[in-house]
């Protein structure tokens, strides 16, 4: 006797079951793995220590520069060359500057030679200058250069001198702020040419109070030759410093309307408020609430208190 094949029916409930069975456990394998390393990283925090760190008051005071030059004629009709180029240079007694018509035009003392004006040497006094209003101080007067090669008339200006040594002069409106004043009764200025240079004393001549100013003349420390490129100047002024604990800005948190961090003590981790200033390249610089080589936890963010394991 034959008997018909008849195929098993598939058990199509089960077949869900099992599938649903294998997702919750893949999703519960990832819930604990995930448990497990956000517990392992609150145990094992990044931890940093606070440095040593300074930073610099500096204020930008806009103001005038005041130096003694002579102009330099063309002692005959020709074309104008200027062997030592335009400058501006620093040349000795003597020195070829210019050459007109095949003439030599030389320097009669040592100093900066720079072939080109600025339409303000005639005017350019201390007693004019002392006297200006705050708003003329941000007027600028940039060099303009002769040309090389030029035909020029005799008599014409063809450059300047300044000569040297002299004493460079800035005029200019200091706004009160740090120690200021207490350098300005001592009669010497901290002053900078620029952030990263470092620090000179520019001796005070003069000063008058203008409300929250002071207006002063001052004998700057330096006289490079660039400095004849414009009589419109920027001094920095050093106006103190801060000291404290640097720490990385992401180690700071706000917590309960307070600045503060997640600092180390012992096997424990809390919270403990902080003052200070934001400074450059993602630092923090704290005056209060911890002391240099202070460990603290460089992540606040993912931190929370409570007890870790350092080792």
């Amino acid at each position: 006797m034959v008997r018909k094949y008849v195929p098993e029916k598939k058990n199509r409930a089960f077949s869900i079951t099992y599938w649903i069975g294998v997702l919750v456990i893949v999703v519960l394998w990832i819930w604990a793995f995930k448990l497990y390393f956000d517990r392992y990283e609150y145990l094992h925090p990044d931890i940093t220590w606070a440095t040593p760190g300074i930073e610099a008051q500096l204020v930008k005071v806009r103001g005038f520069l005041l130096w003694k030059e002579n102009m330099i004629r063309a002692p005959a009709s020709g074309v104008c060359v200027y062997p030592l180029g335009k400058g501006p240079v620093r040349v000795p007694r003597g020195a070829v500057v210019a050459r007109v018509g095949g003439r030599d035009v030389r320097a009669y003392k040592q100093g900066y030679f720079v072939a080109g004006r600025d339409g303000r040497e005639d005017g350019w006094r201390y007693s004019a200058l002392w006297h200006a209003k705050r708003s003329e101080f941000t007027q600028e007067a940039k060099l303009k250069y002769f040309g090389d090669g030029a035909q020029v008339a005799r008599g014409q200006v063809i450059g300047k001198i300044a000569e040297q040594p002299q004493e460079l002069r800035f005029i200019g409106y200091l706004p009160d702020g740090g120690d200021i004043a207490k350098q300005l009764k001592s009669g010497k200025l901290r002053v900078r040419m620029d952030a990263d240079d470092t620090v000179s004393e520019a001796a005070v001549r003069v000063t008058r109070r203008e409300g929250r100013f002071t207006k002063l003349a001052l004998a700057m420390p330096w006289f490079p030759p660039e400095m004849l490129l414009s009589r419109g100047y920027e001094l920095i002024v050093d106006a103190g410093q801060t000291r404290g604990a640097l720490i990385p800005a992401t180690a700071l948190l706000e917590k309960g309307g307070e600045k503060g961090v997640y600092m180390i003590r012992g096997a424990r981790v809390v919270f403990v408020p902080v003052r200070g200033k934001t400074t450059g390249g993602g630092m923090f610089l704290v005056t209060k609430g911890i002391s240099v080589g202070d460990a603290v936890v460089e992540d606040a963010a993912s931190a929370r208190e409570g007890r870790i394991q350092l080792w």
